[in-house]
């Protein structure tokens, strides 16, 4: 177990506005005092990580091509997490979720052409080996983005597969065309899209593209090369796989069916097996040596149901993109549905069936991704953004940061605009290559990441100091949930009381605060913190259901002082706090 410390000599300017301990707000310079820490970091060294996704291509270039590549993540990684405790200057993640990095004909390399190498614009093994070694130095785990539903049109297993069916050949006596999935005419799935091999009478199936077949993942050779692959990488020192287009793995539209099922339990035990093999002597008792999150876009039930194979899945229900009741909807007050005592309601709902399914699920939360429109260009107020990254980062489970939100980084319309170059703002770090296809023209409102990096109020300085918040409390991403909300009375109370009698009512008929308003304790190996979120005006609530806790940490997105009193938990507008018994 590492222990992480704040250190209390940190500069006022880059800490007021943002963050503080035990209660105590941001005033003047005359008054403003750094608190005495209340609790250590206490950062155990298992699966619960907050993530930091990377587009390698897109975050730093460290050969002078202008195009990012691993040599610049390299660099970089102090900006992330420069591995010493005394520091407060770097974001503080500890885990690293890599887009592609395996050989491809596309700038996003989801179309792989050689699972066992670096693409060439981003370097070499032996790069890939020192960003190992360097991670490590930093507590830092990596995760690897793994396309298993498809290959590139241009891997040589299909190259030859074409070959075999132009040739006369068929799946009854083509290995390469047994890890494909070819069909003739009158055999095609009306759900799957399909495309004529000229000069044969077969059909193949790419589900995202032509130039993206689907692989045959009920195919034993191509199950042996898998474990080829999970073996290469995990041996190497990856520690978890991103597993891209779950649910069409072996269906052609998103659902958990049998064969899905016994795909991805068998994937997801191997991974286990062989992970314990490499880690397990020195993460003795952390249950799964091979953390893997899935992309499963669906509702929740489908997502929930893939839990069941060993895997995590992403909360599509409650990301940025959800159309409502998620993260930033809640955080933004968008509709008459984002109703915060509901979202967290919902999420210890959802907790609870996913451990159903599976005793060490972990919960995988995100506000945006590369699939998504940047959040900054859709919700334009520096305190909501601030508000709706504090929301999910204190939820339990992992949490992932798409690179440059942060930073309130902008990108809409279409995937080459959400995946445009950092914006370091310095000069050194050489990105000068868009994505093809990128045709954003709008602002960049919220400045450089070096213009932040030394701002008080900043989106970059909030989202530190709202990680190492996190950090300091591992109850937070470990701990079981219980819902609160605001009763008639104005006082906190269990979700499940408040609602017993609600008929047609809802919460916030009860109380309105419960628009605004999120409470919910998490609880893990005998300890408890609760958080309160405010999301609107100032608000105060009744702590008769907590009268021996505390505040031991603060957030607050435009300044201001909560204050426990007499009973009462006052809070500004977007603001948080960590409360915790005496």
């Amino acid at each position: 177990m590492k222990l992480k410390k704040i250190i209390s000599s940190i500069a006022t300017a880059v800490l007021c506005g943002a963050f503080a301990v035990a209660g105590v707000g941001c005033g003047s310079e005359d008054n403003w005092k750094m608190p005495e820490n209340t609790e250590e970091y206490n950062i155990p060294q298992d699966y619960y990580r907050t993530y930091y996704e990377v587009f390698v291509r897109s975050f730093a270039d460290g050969n002078g091509d202008g195009i990012g590549d691993l040599r610049g993540l390299i660099n970089n990684l102090d900006y992330l997490n420069d591995g010493d405790d005394s520091t407060m200057d770097d974001l503080g993640i500890n885990g690293i979720w890599m887009m592609p990095i395996n050989s491809s004909p596309t700038y996003h390399k989801y179309d792989v052409t050689d699972y066992y190498n670096i693409d060439k614009e981003y370097g070499t093994l032996d790069d890939f080996d020192e960003l190992v070694r360097e991670c490590n130095k930093r507590d830092i785990w990596l995760q690897m983005d793994l396309v298993l539903n498809h290959t590139s049109s241009k891997h040589p297993w299909f190259t030859q597969a074409l070959a075999d069916a132009r040739n006369g050949k068929n799946p009854d006596n083509s290995e390469a065309m047994q890890r494909y999935v070819f069909v003739r005419e009158d055999e095609r799935d009306s759900q799957g899209k399909y495309y004529k091999v000229s000069g044969s009478s077969f059909y193949y199936l790419g589900n995202f593209s032509q130039d993206m077949p689907d692989l045959n993942l009920m195919n034993d050779s191509v199950r042996e090369e898998i474990t080829k692959i999970v073996d290469f990488w995990l041996e190497r020192g990856i520690r978890s796989f991103r597993l891209d287009a779950v649910p069409w793995g072996c269906a052609n539209s998103v659902v958990y069916n049998e064969e899905n099922a016994e795909f991805w339990s068998w994937f997801n035990d191997y991974c286990n097996e062989k992970g314990s093999e490499v880690y397990g002597a020195e993460n003795d008792g952390i249950n799964r040596y091979c953390y893997n999150v899935g992309e499963v876009w669906g509702d929740a039930g489908v997502v929930n149901d893939y839990f069941e194979t060993g895997m995590s899945n992403f909360n599509y229900s409650y990301s940025g993109g959800a159309a409502t009741g998620g993260f930033a909807q809640v955080a933004n007050a968008q509709s008459s549905r984002a109703i915060a005592a509901n979202l967290v309601n919902n999420m210890a709902n959802t907790q609870a069936e996913v451990l159903k399914r599976d005793e060490n699920a972990i919960l995988s939360n995100f506000l945006t991704n590369h699939d998504n429109d940047r959040l900054a260009a859709m919700y334009g107020s520096v305190a909501k953004l601030k508000s709706a990254a504090s929301l999910y980062m204190l939820m339990p489970g992992n949490c992932y940061i798409y690179y440059g939100e942060e930073i309130g980084a902008k990108g809409t319309s279409n995937d080459p605009n959400r995946r445009m170059p950092f914006n370091w703002g310095d000069g050194a770090r050489g990105l000068t290559s868009n994505p093809p296809g990128v045709n954003y023209d709008g602002e960049q409102d919220y400045g450089t990441q070096s213009a932040q990096n030394v701002e008080s109020d900043s989106v970059l300085t909030y989202y530190r100091y709202t990680i190492q918040l996190r950090n300091r409390f591992p109850e937070i991403a470990r701990g079981a949930m219980t819902a609160y909300a605001v009763d008639a009375s104005g006082a906190l109370a269990l979700s499940a009381t408040v609602r017993e009698n609600l008929g047609t009512s809802s919460v916030t008929t009860v109380n309105t605060l419960n628009k605004t308003v999120a409470a919910y304790t998490l609880t893990w190996n005998g300890k408890t913190v609760l958080i309160v979120h405010n999301f609107g005006e100032e608000a105060s609530v009744g702590m008769s259901a907590f009268d021996n806790y505390g505040i031991v940490g603060t957030l607050y997105a435009n300044g201001g002082s909560i204050i426990l009193d007499g009973g009462k938990l006052t809070m500004p507008s977007n603001s948080v706090a960590v409360l915790k018994a005496a």
